[in-house]
Formats: structure tokens, C-alpha cells, sequence
């Protein structure tokens, strides 16, 4: 076998994760040699989570367990302080409301509410689009961004192939040919992408996927019968023999940009509405989580202010990007203006249906039928959805709330999450058949039913993996902040204090924003948030001013398929090509930008008074000095205690 240079570099790169993992801390290995402190050793760690987070070298969340052994080995955390970050409060608030999301899914509640609210957005295909992304938006806020994805796209393939077949047999009776010859019948799309989705069959829940941890690279390639996890299966069994590409789906000439429009709508719209609640997505939890641990509970970031923040913009953003697919690939594109030499960009007020929006409307109605009348376990998940929901907004509102009916500090938006998720254990999935309430018809022997959430469901569809990539982020933080690793990096980025502070944050959120879509979101919030952060006391700029525009950008990671979940599942449908993604997500990343940084500087300057360094991000006797000087004159005493 004769050894060219292509097949050396193939020979490489088939063991690039295996190089990646051997050379990346023989690399690093002098830093903790020649500079034997704990800042270097601190550093030695960042510096090798970064590099395996941005290669996936190492699944992602085995690699956030580096911390376990490592910080205990280099006497940067005991084992106990190390342990101790895997499971913060913070955690708890993401297991409880993803258990609440997995009850909304399990039963089917999510699916009635995005196709009720199709129903009355309209047919056309500028309100349909709008539609899609409403309601993506609305359900990313409270559930996981992939499942959102999942179960909407089918919705819109649906309605493409419907379209399609009808253009198909107009086309096929003008050339005298008959569609059963040319055109065999579509499925529903739901097969092909159960497998790229990972959707479990036997208990699985509706929409529920493997893809929260891991970027999808060449979906159309993966093997059919297993997930990125290889654990589910075929729907049919019969159907063992599909070939490659199965998830792909053909639309007719006349609709391909607008199958281009709709799959990117919904995965842009799982993007943005997974910022507009603190639960939405895992980077707004790493802010919380770095805050805590650097400020203690005195910063005003909870639920209720997180949502008083970014639901607004999110809400705003939302139009901005949809005028902008509106403008690439419907009616806004100049060369839609005009269709058979007449204007065809003007709004017609009309009651009668086209043929086009009479199909579009029987598809969706059609798809709301099959769920039947609603049942009791979709009314009593919908109950406890709504008052978890309330318990969140109502706990503290400047000081008042039901959680000032406890003792101060012990009340945190964790305690309702995990009090409703175990209620849900508690309650019956059926009405309960019990004395009185037993239906005549009912002769079943009496018994209890089973209930709304179970354990089973729980531990397949929890992705227990994000809890540990979480706990490694504050892991990694907390190690940061102790050797004083985020102070030396802090103090060396002061350099930059002769920007202005908006020019600051503008070219912070820049390089996030674009960092983003090459790794994960987490991981990347994990890394530049505690140094942020830091660079933010070093210059006496309220944290708040660069932390939270930043937070809310590393989520907006529209060019690539790998960039997010929603990206890759809207890729693995084949009507985009990455040339498509990256034009069309590059402008929608710059006008991100822009509107964040636009943002915080109107609305978030005066909700949360950043242009004054606050009182509770005072951590010692230098960012003392950042407090007004009226201020800083009684904080003194207090700080020289710390």
C-alpha cells in the first residue's frame, strides 16, 4: 500500500479524537510546570475543557466531569467543594421544569396548542410562517428547543407535501399522465424523522429526542434503525430496508423557497424563544449560576426578572426575523413583486380562499382531529403548567410576593419547580373511578390510575447528561474564582478600558455570538461568563451590562447545521444546503447582535440602572471603589470584613 500525503492526513484525521485528547494537555503542559501556581493550574484546566468542548473530543458531558478528579489533584477545591457544584440550586430549577416539560410532552398538550393556534393565524403562506413561529417560540420558553423542533416540523412537511401533490397531479393531467405511475404516495415524513430525532417507541414521549448534548453532523447520513445515542428504533419494523436520506422529502418547483422559508422559521424561532425565560434554554441558567456563586443571592436576576428582560426582545426579534424570510424567501423578495405582470406583493382583503390556502387549512385541521377531545390528563397537565408558571412570576416582585411568607433567602424558583413535578407523580393521568365519581359504565375493577408522570419516563427522557455539563460549568467557575484565575484574566483585559463601555459590549457579544456556532452553547456561556464577569469588576462596569446581552446572543446561532439541535433537525429534512444557512443565518447573526446591543443599552439600562455599578456586585475592597462615592464611604467598613 503506497503512502501518499492524502491518505496520511486520512490516516490523522480518523484519529483526530484520540490525538485531540493525548496532545491538547502534553501541550498545556509546561504552563503548570514553569508557573507552579494555582492560577496556572486553573488555567491548565480551562484550557483542555475548551479544547475537548470545542472538538468534541470527549462526549460533552464526560468531559464537564473533569473537574471531579482534577481540581482535588492540583489543590485547587477539595473533593466535597467540587461535588458540591454538580448539584446547585440552580440544578434543581432545571430537572423540575424540564419534568414539567416532559409532562407537556408526554400527553400531547404542546401539539393541541401549536395547532389551535395555526388554525387561527390563517392560511397564507406570510401568517402561516408567522404562525409557525409564534407558537415554536411560545413552547421553546418551556421546553426543550429539539423537542419544540421536532414536533413542528413534521406540522409544516405535512402541509409542503400536500401543496406539492396538488401542483404534482395539475401537472401531470396537463401531460396526459396518470400520478400513480409517476408520483407514489408521500408518507407523513414522521418515520424518516423519528430516527433522526431519536424518538423512542414503547413509552416514549411525543417530540422527545437525543439531540439536547450533541451537534448533528450529516443527518441525512446516520443509520437508520438508531439515533445519535443508538437506542431507538424503526417505527415499522417492515421498513428495515429504507435507504439513506429517507428524512428528505420532494416539493414541487413552486414551493421550494418557500420549504426553505418554513424549515428555517422553525428552527430560528426555537433559537429566540429559548431566551425569553429562564428556563428556556441552559445559558440563561449558567448566569444564574455564575452570579450566585460570585454574588451570593443579592443579584436581581430570578425568573421574573429574566423574563421582564429578554421576553420583550425575544418577542421583537421574533418579527425582525421573520420580515427577514419574509424578504429572502416570500413576499418581501423583489422577485415576487411582481407574478404574471401584475403586482403581487400587495394585501388583497378577501374572504374567499384560494385553492392553496383551502389545502393548507384542511391539512392543519385535519392534524387537530386526530388528537380527539381534549382528556383529563391534558386539562389537569395544563392546570399545573399554568400554576407553576404564576408561582414563578408571583414569588418575588420587588420584594413582595408569596415567597416573602417565609423566611428570608430559603424560598428559591427551584422549591415550586420540584413541588409541582412531584405533585404530577401524585396525580392520576385518568379520572380517578373512586366511590362517587365511578362512571356507571365503568366496570373495570376498582384500582388506581396510573399517573401523569412516572419514573420510567423520567429516566429515559431526562437529558441527565446537561445536568452534569451544567454542574461541570459551575464546577469550572467556582475553581476559576478560588486560584484566581478570573481576577488575572480580568486585570489583563483592562487594556481594553480605553473602549467605550458600549463598544465593550458590542465586541463581547460579537465574539460569542460567532464562537457559538461552532461548539456548544453551554459550554461556551460556561467559559466567557465568570470571565466576563471578572472583566466587568476590573473595569467598574455593572456585570449585568455585559453578562446579560451576552447570555441572551449565544443563543442566537443561526448559520450552521451544527451549531444548535434545531439547526441540524431543520438541515436533516433536505430541502437546505449549508450555502443556504450560512447567508441567510450570517445577516440574521449581525442583526442579533445589533438588537441586543440596542437592547441593554435603552431598555435594559433603565430596568436594571446599568450605568451605575451596584451595591450587590461588591465583593471586596477594589470593587468597592467602583460604588458611587457616597455609597462607597459606608460600604468600606463592611468590605475590609472580607
Amino acid at each position: 500500500m503506497g503512502w501518499t500525503s492524502k491518505t496520511v492526513c486520512w490516516e490523522f484525521w480518523a484519529f483526530r479524537s484520540i490525538e485531540i485528547i493525548i496532545l491538547t494537555p502534553l501541550i498545556c503542559l509546561p504552563l503548570i510546570i514553569l508557573i507552579p501556581y494555582s492560577e496556572a493550574y486553573c488555567g491548565f484546566v480551562l484550557t483542555v475543557m475548551a479544547v475537548y468542548w470545542v472538538f468534541e473530543a470527549l462526549p460533552i458531558p464526560v468531559t464537564a466531569l473533569i473537574p471531579l478528579f482534577i481540581f482535588p489533584l492540583f489543590g485547587i477545591l477539595t473533593a466535597s467543594q467540587t461535588s458540591m457544584m454538580y448539584f446547585k440550586e440552580t440544578n434543581a430549577l432545571f430537572i423540575g421544569g424540564l419534568m414539567m416539560a416532559i409532562a407537556i410532552e408526554q400527553w400531547n398538550l404542546h401539539k393541541r396548542i401549536a395547532l389551535a393556534v395555526l388554525m387561527v393565524c390563517g392560511a397564507k403562506p406570510r401568517w402561516l410562517m408567522l404562525g409557525f413561529m409564534c407558537v415554536t417560540a411560545f413552547l421553546s420558553m418551556w421546553i426543550s428547543n429539539t423537542a419544540t423542533t421536532a414536533m413542528m416540523l413534521p406540522i409544516a412537511q405535512a402541509v409542503l407535501i400536500r401543496l406539492s401533490d396538488r401542483l404534482n397531479e395539475i401537472d401531470d393531467d396537463e401531460n396526459g399522465k396518470g400520478i400513480e405511475d409517476t408520483h407514489p404516495p408521500h408518507n407523513d415524513g414522521s418515520e424518516a424523522f423519528t430516527v433522526v430525532v431519536g424518538q423512542e417507541q414503547d413509552g416514549a414521549l411525543p417530540g422527545q429526542n437525543h439531540l439536547q448534548l450533541e451537534k448533528v453532523e450529516e443527518p441525512q447520513k446516520m443509520k437508520k434503525d438508531e439515533n445519535a445515542n443508538g437506542e431507538a428504533k424503526l417505527e415499522d419494523e417492515d421498513e428495515e430496508e429504507r435507504e439513506e436520506g429517507e428524512n428528505d422529502f420532494e416539493v414541487h418547483d413552486e414551493y421550494k423557497m418557500m420549504s426553505k422559508g418554513m424549515m428555517l422559521c422553525v428552527a430560528y424561532a426555537a433559537n429566540i424563544g429559548g431566551t425569553a425565560s429562564l428556563i428556556g434554554t441552559t445559558p440563561n441558567l449558567v448566569l444564574v449560576g455564575v452570579f450566585d456563586d460570585r454574588y451570593g443571592s443579592d443579584h436581581p436576576v430570578n425568573f421574573l426578572s429574566f423574563m421582564v428582560y429578554s421576553l420583550p426582545a425575544a418577542f421583537i426579534f421574533l418579527f425582525v426575523a421573520w420580515a427577514w424570510l419574509l424578504f429572502i424567501y416570500l413576499d418581501l423578495n423583489p422577485r415576487n413583486w411582481r407574478k404574471d405582470g401584475k403586482c403581487a406583493c400587495s394585501c388583497k382583503c378577501s374572504c374567499k380562499k384560494t385553492e392553496e390556502e383551502k389545502i393548507i387549512d384542511k391539512v392543519i385541521k385535519e392534524e387537530y382531529k386526530k388528537l380527539g377531545p381534549w382528556t383529563w390528563a391534558e386539562i389537569t397537565v395544563g392546570i399545573h403548567f399554568v400554576t407553576l408558571a404564576l408561582l414563578w412570576i408571583f414569588r418575588d416582585i420587588g420584594g413582595y410576593g408569596w415567597g416573602s411568607l417565609f423566611a428570608e433567602d430559603y424560598i428559591g424558583d427551584s422549591t415550586p419547580a420540584i413541588l409541582i413535578s412531584v405533585i404530577l407523580f401524585c396525580t392520576p393521568s385518568a379520572c380517578p373511578s373512586f366511590f362517587c365519581m365511578r362512571p356507571v359504565e365503568d366496570e373495570s375493577p376498582p384500582g388506581s390510575k396510573p399517573s401523569i408522570l412516572n419514573w420510567p419516563a423520567i429516566h429515559k427522557n431526562l437529558p441527565w447528561g446537561l445536568v452534569l455539563l451544567l454542574g461541570g460549568g459551575y464546577a469550572l467557575a467556582e475553581g476559576c474564582e478560588v486560584s484566581g484565575l478570573s481576577a488575572w484574566i480580568g486585570e489583563q483585559l483592562t487594556v481594553l478600558d480605553y473602549l467605550d463601555t458600549w463598544v465593550l459590549v458590542l465586541v463581547c457579544t460579537t465574539v460569542v455570538c460567532f464562537f457559538t456556532e461552532v461548539t456548544s452553547n453551554t459550554a461556551i456561556a460556561t467559559i466567557f461568563l465568570p470571565i466576563l464577569a471578572s472583566l466587568a469588576e476590573q473595569l467598574c462596569i455593572n456585570p449585568l451590562y455585559i453578562c446579560m446581552p451576552c447570555t441572551v446572543v449565544v443563543t442566537y446561532a443561526f448559520m450552521l447545521p451544527v451549531a444548535t439541535p434545531p439547526n441540524a433537525i431543520a438541515f436533516s429534512y433536505g430541502q437546505l444546503t449549508i450555502p443556504d444557512m450560512a447567508t441567510v443565518g450570517f445577516m440574521l447573526n449581525c442583526l442579533g447582535i445589533i438588537w441586543v446591543n440596542v437592547w441593554v443599552n435603552t431598555y435594559g439600562m433603565a430596568l436594571f440602572e446599568l450605568e451605575t455599578y451596584p451595591e450587590w456586585a461588591v465583593i471586596n475592597n477594589e470593587t468597592a471603589q467602583c460604588l458611587p462615592e457616597e455609597i462607597a464611604t459606608t460600604m468600606l467598613p463592611m468590605t475590609s470584613v472580607i
